[in-house]
């Protein structure tokens, strides 16, 4: 009960809890009963697991969405084999914060690009269907250069004119 109010008036965080628990020994009362609750909510969950098949497509297309996002930070960050050397806190941070930044940018790229795409699309093919486009994910880096010297000082920030799409006509003669 103690706990419970701790957690309740914020005097105490439940990670610390948590960490707390994980000192005692296994025979805490506390640590029995909060485990065996757990074994309860994991069994429920595998019981909607197995009932709902929504939940298996909504759960899987977390799973993708996360492998894709740490897919793109391990191409970003390959010139270091995705380990982070600094031994300071500090600069750990920093560099996670940098990797965060270059992510969110080529994210932030692809959903502006990919708007256009899609309006395009919605302009011009008779077979678009703007419910196709949950589907779609901008952590794809197939056409970033992630290597190579870079320009920041061209002036490209200050232009309100953005880069084309890249469009190619099909096979068939149309768009």
């Amino acid at each position: 009960m103690r706990r419970a109010a701790s957690i309740r008036d914020k005097s105490l965080k439940p990670s610390e809890i948590l960490r707390k628990l994980g000192a005692c020994r296994q025979q805490n009362r506390l640590y029995l009963a909060l485990g065996e609750i757990g074994r309860i909510e994991r069994t429920l969950f595998m019981l909607d697991w197995i009932e709902n098949a929504d939940l298996r497509m909504e759960c899987h297309a977390g799973l993708n969405k996360g492998e894709a996002r740490h897919s793109l930070a391990r191409a970003v960050f390959a010139h270091a084999q995705g380990r982070i050397h600094d031994r300071s806190d500090a600069a750990q941070q920093k560099r996670a914060m940098a990797l965060n930044r270059v992510i969110a940018a080529i994210t932030f790229w692809n959903t502006i690009y990919m708007d256009k795409a899609a309006s395009h699309l919605a302009q011009t093919s008779p077979l678009y269907d703007a419910k196709l486009l949950a589907h779609t994910s901008p952590l794809g880096w197939g056409h970033v250069i992630l290597s190579g010297d870079f320009d920041w000082h061209t002036g490209a920030a200050e232009r309100k004119i953005a880069r084309p799409l890249n469009i190619r006509p099909a096979k068939d003669g149309g768009t």
